[in-house]
């Protein structure tokens, strides 16, 4: 079933099982990258936040589609999310 969320099939009801894999290792903060912000970014990174994640979105490791300002909407719904945008200069790479 093909869907914009990592978390979530497109029915909005069932589960992909990300985030029990992920409660599992005990990881409560994820970093979303890729394409497309407007969609399928925004929705993992809103979903995260929905199933109590923290939410990252690194903004130059995405790119939007940005149709009829479908990005500039989208980083408004994830900021009320709580979705914190950042840069790839601001991650700490342990070494």
């Amino acid at each position: 079933m093909d869907s914009y969320s990592a978390f979530m099939e497109a029915d909005g009801k069932s589960k992909t099982g990300l985030d029990g894999y992920l409660t599992g290792r005990g990881i409560k903060t994820v970093y979303v990258v890729g394409l497309a912000t407007d969609f399928c970014v925004a929705w993992t990174a809103m979903d995260a936040r929905k199933l109590g994640l923290d939410a990252f979105v690194v903004e130059d490791a995405c790119r939007g589609i940005d149709t009829q300002g479908s990005l500039a909407a989208a980083w408004k719904n994830m900021e009320a999310a709580g979705v914190r945008r950042l840069q790839s200069s601001g991650l700490e790479i342990p070494a």
